[in-house]
C-alpha cells in the first residue's frame, strides 16, 4: 500500500519494496478505476477484496481471504482485508482449504462483517 509521505504517495515497487516514483494523492483511485474499466480487471483483485460466493444456504466459498481464523461446527471466521467474514449455521465443515480459497458447507443461517473495535 503507497505509504504517505510528505502529503505525497509514492509507488510500492514489484515485491512491495517502495522505491516508485512519487504518486499524486487521488491519483492512485483514478489509476486504479481505470484498470478496472481499461483493462477489464476485476474490482476485487484491483482493490483487493474477497469474493465471496453463496450457494443457497448450503456452500459458501471465499476467494483472496487472509486465512482461516476461527472454526466450530456453529460458527467460521475468515480474515479478510478490512476485518472478518464470520458464517453462522449449523454442521458447518470446511472444503477446500488452499492459499486463496476457503469453502464452508453446512446449514448456513447468516453471513456478516465484522471490522475488528466494532461489535458484532
Amino acid at each position: 500500500m503507497p505509504q504517505p509521505v510528505g502529503g505525497r504517495r509514492h509507488a510500492i515497487g514489484p515485491g512491495g519494496t517502495g522505491g516508485g516514483a512519487p504518486v499524486p494523492a487521488g491519483l492512485n483511485a483514478r489509476l486504479r478505476g481505470a484498470l478496472i474499466e481499461g483493462l477489464d480487471l476485476p474490482g476485487e483483485i484491483v482493490f483487493d477484496l474477497p469474493r465471496i460466493t453463496l450457494l443457497g444456504q448450503l456452500q459458501l466459498t471465499v476467494e483472496n481471504h487472509r486465512g482461516l481464523l476461527e472454526f466450530l461446527p456453529e460458527r467460521v471466521a475468515i480474515g479478510t482485508r478490512d476485518g472478518l467474514l464470520v458464517v453462522l449455521g449449523r454442521d458447518l465443515r470446511l472444503g477446500v482449504v488452499r492459499d486463496g480459497e476457503i469453502t464452508v458447507t453446512g446449514l448456513l443461517t447468516e453471513v456478516r462483517f465484522e471490522r475488528p473495535g466494532a461489535g458484532p
